[in-house]
C-alpha cells in the first residue's frame, strides 16, 4: 500500500473520531503525525495538554518533538519535550506552566502525570509510535497506566506488526473498540 494511501486512511478514521491501530512503519506517517496534531490542537490555550505523543526512545522523541513544534510554530503551540535525560524540576516546572503538545517518553511521561505534573482532562490525541518495540523495552506498564487515566479522546497506536500476539491481546486490554488499519 501506498504511503499516502496508508496516512489518508489513518487521519480519515482520526477525524471521523475512531481510535486507531495503524500499521505501518515509522518513516511512513512520521511527517503526517504533525498534520494529524494541528486537526485536533488547532489553536493555543491556556492549561492542560491536547496531545500526548509516547515515542519508543530518547532520540525518536527529540526527533518527532523537533518535527511537530516546526509543524505548529505558525499555531503558536506550546510543545515540550519530555525524555529521561531532562531535568525532572525544569520538566515538571515546564508542563505546570502549561503546554498543548508533550513529546517523550513513556517512562517520563508517566512519572510526570504521577507527581501531577499536567492535567489529562482536555486530551483529544494519544498517539503510541512503534508499540511494539516499546513492547520489547519494556514500557507496556506505563503505556497501561496513562491509557487507563484517560478521558475519552482519539486514541492512535501505532505499531510495525500488528499481527503479533502479544500486542492484539495488550491493544484489546488497552482499547477494546479500535479500527485497524494496514
Amino acid at each position: 500500500m501506498e504511503n499516502t494511501e496508508l496516512t489518508a486512511r489513518i487521519g480519515k478514521a482520526l477525524k471521523s473520531g475512531q481510535s486507531v491501530l495503524g500499521v505501518a512503519a515509522l518513516e511512513e506517517y512520521k511527517q503526517l503525525l504533525a498534520e494529524w496534531i494541528t486537526i485536533f490542537v488547532p489553536q493555543a490555550e491556556e492549561g492542560s495538554p491536547r496531545a500526548i505523543i509516547i515515542a519508543s526512545s530518547e532520540q525518536e522523541a527529540r526527533e518527532m518533538h523537533e518535527l511537530i513544534a516546526a509543524a505548529t510554530r505558525k499555531l503558536d503551540l506550546t510543545v515540550d519535550l519530555i525524555t529521561e535525560k531532562g531535568k525532572k524540576l525544569q520538566q515538571r516546572n515546564d508542563l505546570y506552566d502549561g503546554t498543548e503538545i508533550i513529546v517523550g517518553t513513556a517512562r517520563r511521561i508517566c512519572e510526570m502525570y504521577f507527581q501531577n505534573g499536567f492535567n489529562i482532562s482536555k486530551l483529544r490525541l494519544f498517539a503510541v509510535l512503534e508499540m511494539d518495540i516499546q513492547m520489547r523495552l519494556g514500557l507496556k506498564g506505563y503505556i497501561l497506566r496513562l491509557a487507563e487515566s484517560l478521558p475519552k479522546c482519539k486514541q492512535l497506536l501505532l505499531t510495525k506488526n500488528g499481527d503479533e500476539t502479544r500486542i492484539q491481546e495488550y491493544i484489546e486490554e488497552v482499547i477494546p473498540t479500535i479500527q485497524v488499519i494496514e
